[in-house]
């Protein structure tokens, strides 16, 4: 995922979280909402109830990799939040790919 491509700064995470537009699995929320860039944005949000530091770091790593697999970051123009509960398991990572597939897939259909 390039630099261009991530939802980093505190406000605009809250901007796309107060939306409250979501769709959500027994792993993932994705919060998102249009944006006027033109191509897509994704933060993830992994919190200390996922682990230590490490783990958090590898957790992020695997979304980042499903997340370059299955989102057209240039045709979509979405601004993406990925929310990881904590039953979330690393070692289950074909099972993972699957269910955020499945929310991406979802998101990117709907046309507003």
């Amino acid at each position: 995922m390039k630099e261009i491509n991530r939802v980093k700064k505190y406000r605009e995470f809250k901007e796309i979280l107060d939306l409250r537009k979501f769709k959500r699995n027994e792993i993932f929320t994705l919060y998102y909402r249009k944006n006027e860039f033109g191509y897509s944005r994704v933060g993830i949000l992994v919190t200390k109830k996922n682990g230590i530091a490490v783990k958090r770091v590898k957790i992020k790593r695997q979304v980042r990799s499903i997340v370059d697999k299955y989102l057209d970051y240039k045709n979509c123009g979405l601004d993406i939040i990925i929310v990881i509960s904590k039953k979330y398991n690393t070692e289950e990572f074909s099972k993972n790919e699957n269910l955020l597939k499945d929310l991406i897939l979802k998101i990117t259909s709907i046309k507003e």
